[in-house]
């Protein structure tokens, strides 16, 4: 017994794109809601940080979807990006040690330009043990110093973004039957 099929291409490629699609909206839609949760969730981490990690601090952490249409339709292949537009970010979300060479000058006011740039002539003591950076043209016996050396910074893991996505994509299939109007 032999059968034999004879069917339009155009017309089979068409009726496979019309059974694609719904599939492929609420793949989308579910990605984009893992996305968004994540980034929500993750931003109320930040603020948990400290005082900080203000509101920029928590608005610049964002997600992008590439690769979510094709040919004005929905695609299979998108994927989503959670990142943060502070490149330092990195350092809070996974803790980092940084050294000095041979110090790191620590500035002992907030926003302190780096020694080197501080427009003053500076000299340098060790006060009980601890290196330090004072300004030279200043005479007073009770000066305070602009910076302390230190060999190395310990930054601790302040942020868990990357937890918070790991267990937001464990639900994508809960977010895709929301999303899914297929028959």
């Amino acid at each position: 017994m032999k059968i034999v099929v004879d069917a339009d291409p155009d017309l089979w490629t068409d009726m496979m794109r019309e059974i694609k699609r719904p599939i492929a909206e609420g793949a989308v839609a579910a990605l984009r809601e893992v996305a968004a949760t994540s980034v929500q969730e993750g931003r109320r981490d930040i603020a948990k940080a400290g005082p900080n990690f203000r509101a920029n601090w928590q608005e610049r952490l964002q997600y992008l979807t590439k690769g979510a249409k094709v040919s004005g339709d929905a695609s299979m292949d998108a994927e989503a990006v959670v990142f943060h537009k502070y490149g330092i970010a990195g350092v809070f979300e996974h803790g980092a040690t940084i050294r000095g060479k041979p110090l790191l000058w620590i500035p002992t006011t907030r926003r302190a330009p780096p020694p080197g740039k501080s427009g003053k002539k500076l000299t340098s003591a060790t006060v009980r043990g601890k290196p330090m950076l004072f300004d030279a043209n200043d005479r007073n016996r009770n000066r305070k110093p602009l910076y302390i050396g230190v060999r190395q910074v310990v930054v601790p893991k302040k942020f868990h973004i990357t937890e918070i996505v790991r267990k937001n994509v464990t639900k994508i299939a809960a977010f895709f039957a929301k999303h899914f109007k297929g028959n």
